[in-house]
């Protein structure tokens, strides 16, 4: 291009100030499954990714930029400039940061991504997500593209990649869509019973607040009922601003067998473990594990390079997030049982393998297991299976045929989840239309 940074604003600001769209070419319609069964995994991210990003084009028809190089003044900070800001109609604030160079386009992303944050600090109670983030750079540079997948996929924030391109002297933004390999390093075993970490902490009953079923005719108290699931819902928010995709549910031991336990009150919170040793483990110095080469390649190539300990590098790494997950799990439940007496409940903290859970005769059968609750990728995960079903009048792994009328009763299903989420866990071949 034959343009400056600064002229390529100028010029974006100065002739397209309400039709940055007509500039935009490129685009495709996402990727469609055709095949009888469920799509894998990576396959439907890749389907999220897609859908988001053409929404994001959806909605650039209605932006308008207002300001060029604006200038955010923070007190004891130095000023920083974004080069573009926008407004879109049902959409809101729009920061766009350009690059020509792939030496500077990394740069440039962690800019746009600090700025974003500076708006959501000056105005309280705004979420990264509620802003669209657009980098118009030549995404050459493969820490960038990691870090635009990362960003749309897992972290769910409203990006938008567009590559400058210049013919005859015109000017044209090219859509950047990820290559459907970024996507596979979200692998099918992502849901393996082993790449899970569960905390379970166990607690008493306590009468009149939290009861068993022992005299309800077998059935736990609706108020019970009701405070296990509060209990299980104030944990799983707190696990998905804390950006972990897991799943909660509260267990009761039935009336008899809850008399022979001293906690047969259960919260189990089981989580992807991004360093399960399933994934990642390493043997003479060799990184292997359970998926794509790809990705064992690129942690080999930081193993190499670190010092002294890191033969323990992963194993610290996994017990580290373990321990994370139990700190977050023991703060909110002693968050939920707040009182005007400052007394505190009793509780066991365990962290049982999430295959054992699910085979164990007292956890998995003997129990009322009550309401679940999912976050992060195993929510999308689920959701899409539940709109795949009934917008295809497929058969579902759990219900069969036989789906409830409305999808509400599906989405805190305790066995639906649980079979499906299992189900999902295998691969299948992808078809792609």
């Amino acid at each position: 291009m034959n343009f400056s940074e600064n002229e390529f604003r100028d010029y974006l600001f100065d002739n397209y100030k309400e039709n940055l769209s007509n500039l935009i070419f490129g685009r495709k319609d996402s990727i469609k499954w055709t095949g009888d069964e469920f799509p894998s995994i990576h396959f439907l991210l890749q389907e999220i990714a897609e859908k988001k990003i053409n929404e994001i084009l959806d909605s650039l028809e209605c932006l308008i930029l207002s300001a060029k190089e604006l200038r955010l003044e923070k007190e004891g900070d130095s000023t920083t400039r974004i080069d573009l800001l926008g407004n879109a109609e049902g959409s809101g604030l729009y920061i766009i940061e350009l690059k020509k160079s792939k030496q500077t386009e990394r740069q440039a992303f962690t800019e746009l991504l600090a700025y974003a944050n500076h708006f959501c600090s000056i105005f309280p109670g705004l979420k990264e997500s509620s802003l669209t983030s657009i980098l118009i750079a030549p995404m050459e540079t493969r820490t960038v593209r990691d870090a635009y997948v990362q960003e749309l996929v897992t972290n769910n924030k409203n990006v938008l990649a567009l590559i400058p391109q210049e013919e005859n002297g015109v000017i044209k933004l090219k859509v950047y869509y990820p290559d459907k390999s970024y996507y596979q390093w979200f692998e099918n075993n992502l849901l393996n019973d082993w790449s899970m970490s569960t905390v379970a902490i166990s607690f008493p009953i306590i009468e009149g607040w939290i009861d068993s079923d022992a005299n309800s005719d077998g059935k736990i108290p609706n108020y019970s009922r009701n405070a296990l699931n509060a209990i299980s819902s104030a944990i799983s928010h707190k696990l998905e601003a804390c950006g972990i995709h897991g799943l909660v549910y509260a267990s009761q031991k039935w009336g008899e067998i809850a008399k022979i336990f001293p906690y047969p009150n259960t919260i189990f919170i089981t989580a992807i473990n991004p360093f399960s040793s399933l994934r990642t483990s390493i043997h003479e110095n060799e990184i292997y594990g359970a998926s794509e080469q790809g990705r064992l390649n690129a942690v080999q190539s930081i193993y190499d390079q670190l010092d002294d300990g890191k033969e323990f590098w992963i194993d610290a790494m996994e017990s580290d997030f373990h321990s994370n997950l139990i700190g977050i799990v023991e703060n909110e439940f002693d968050l939920c049982f707040k009182n005007a007496d400052q007394s505190k409940i009793d509780t066991e903290i365990s962290i049982p393998h999430w295959y054992g859970i699910k085979t164990s005769v007292i956890d998995a059968a003997c129990t009322h297991n009550l309401d679940i609750f999912l976050t992060g990728l195993l929510r999308e995960i689920y959701i899409e299976y539940i709109k795949y079903t009934y917008e295809n009048n497929k058969e579902c792994i759990y219900y069969g045929s036989d789906m409830p009328k409305y999808s509400y009763d599906t989405l805190r299903n305790f066995l639906a989840a649980w079979e499906i989420l299992s189900g999902l866990g295998v691969g299948n071949n992808d078809e792609v239309s």
